[in-house]
């Protein structure tokens, strides 16, 4: 099937996370591989959404869509089956007494002041020990002792658990490069500098919230879910903004390893979120709903076709087969859950494996069309160059980064 594509190269700085860096609250915590919050306030305005409309990310990630849903007063919830992503996003929409948060940062520094850094009594798991050694796991871990003894509310105590996990990717020997984990030598750390950088993190933080925008008309809410099977009612949202992963083979359940680790899973529980995760990797072995009206799209059935000829027992194909199944369940829900003729946009990347481009863009209308969605055209918004090892085998062939608007049917 053919669907209008429309070239909006102006809008290539808006699926990617570089101006969040920058930008009060949402350089709290960043992601890696997430659009900006300019995306989503251009899609407000085109939309002419209002403080009656309610936008939902079932990909919440970071949390940007909903600050940025927040910084113009609309309405929005977001599901993430990562407790880092619902963590961080609730704290970044939450609403916060600053005079009340000031007092307690006094009383946190107090207790800083006079904590020692001894080896923890809990047992974490290996990569943690690992990615932080030396004093600096003991050092990460007594801040965030001290943060659970503050008299205080567990929102604020979120606060100022997100700067310290802020940090660990400033000091871990863990870094993640693409989507796997890189190890790096770094020199012995001075446990004092730590406490030096996470007041200051604090610090710009606070700092950060007298640009928020409070509000009691609206709401905002971040819960654990999965966006394959959304516990909402039928015909809730007026609009969903949202970017599934990538099929890139980027595991985050072990680029975010460390950070899992440290504060909410164990070994076992973030093997489980591996398996659970979206089929954008080949570990996933979800468990999904009964899909019983997909079908194959033939472009990618040829596609897979094309792979398991040159690999017969690929993952690859197994991979892309399984992704393009939740694609159609999460966009299922979506239709489900969405009013007659609320607007949707998927940020999607096009990939290749093997010299063969798989057209994800093509393939996610197709199959939000089979969901009952109308694909009003693809936006093609970026152009994304291939990796050094497919150039050097098939030359340089860029690949499409498009955004897929619907219409609820």
């Amino acid at each position: 099937m053919n669907y209008p594509l429309e070239q909006r190269i102006e809008w290539r700085k808006l699926v990617v996370p570089n101006n969040s860096r920058k930008q009060p609250i949402h350089r709290w915590y960043v992601f890696p591989h997430s659009f900006s919050r300019e995306l989503v306030h251009s899609l407000i305005d085109e939309w002419k959404l209002d403080t009656t409309d309610r936008i939902l990310d079932p990909f919440v990630g970071a949390g940007t869509s909903l600050l940025a849903a927040k910084e113009k007063g609309v309405s929005a919830t977001g599901y993430d089956l990562s407790p880092l992503a619902v963590f961080a996003a609730k704290v970044k929409v939450t609403n916060y007494n600053i005079a009340r948060l000031e007092r307690l940062w006094l009383v946190l520094q107090s207790l800083l002041r006079k904590t020692r850094c001894t080896t923890p009594r809990r047992k974490f798991p290996d990569l943690v020990q690992k990615a932080l050694p030396g004093k600096l796991l003991p050092a990460f871990h007594a801040i965030d002792r001290m943060i659970s003894n503050l008299d205080a509310s567990g929102e604020e105590q979120d606060f100022f658990r997100l700067a310290l996990f802020s940090l660990i990717p400033e000091y871990s020997h863990a870094i993640p490069t693409g989507g796997w984990l890189s190890w790096v030598q770094r020199q012995q750390v001075d446990v004092a500098r730590l406490f030096d950088t996470y007041n200051l993190q604090v610090s710009a933080m606070v700092n950060d919230l007298r640009y928020a925008r409070r509000s009691t008309e609206s709401v905002w809410s971040v819960h654990k879910g999965d966006a394959r099977s959304l516990p909402d009612p039928n015909s809730y949202y007026s609009a969903a903004i949202t970017s599934p992963p990538y099929p890139n083979r980027h595991d985050y359940s072990r680029v975010f390893g460390v950070e899992l680790m440290f504060g909410f899973l164990d070994w076992e529980q973030t093997r489980e979120l591996r398996y659970q995760s979206f089929h954008s990797h080949p570990e996933a072995r979800p468990t999904r709903p009964v899909a019983d009206n997909y079908t194959h799209p033939r472009k990618l059935m040829l596609a897979l076709e094309q792979i398991r000829e040159k690999e017969p027992k690929s993952r690859i194909a197994d991979m892309l087969d399984g992704y393009f199944l939740d694609v159609f369940h999460v966009l299922h829900e979506i239709c489900r859950v969405c009013k007659h003729k609320a607007k949707v946009a998927i940020v999607v990347g096009n990939v290749q494996y093997g010299g063969l481009p798989i057209p994800v863009d093509e393939l996610t209308a197709e199959i939000g069309e089979m969901s009952g969605l109308t694909c009003e055209k693809l936006l093609v918004v970026r152009m994304r160059g291939n990796s050094a090892q497919q150039m050097a085998k098939y030359g340089k062939r860029p690949s499409r980064e498009s955004i897929v608007l619907f219409t609820v049917s």
